[in-house]
């Protein structure tokens, strides 16, 4: 999804659309960073899962 929206940009700003294609990096942006947080709560909580059931066979 982010690699679309950055490719709207660049069309945006190529047909002179500069504040709409500013608002869809921004978007853009957020998302990456989102999927950034959401993979690193994700390496926690397997983290965490293998120290609670280490002792599993």
């Amino acid at each position: 999804m982010a690699d679309q929206l950055s490719q709207i940009s660049d069309r945006a700003r190529l047909c002179g659309e500069a504040e709409m294609a500013d608002g869809l990096l921004d978007v853009t942006r957020q998302h990456r960073v989102a999927v950034l947080e959401g993979q690193g709560r994700l390496a926690a909580l397997e983290a965490r899962f293998a120290v609670l059931f280490s002792d599993e066979p």
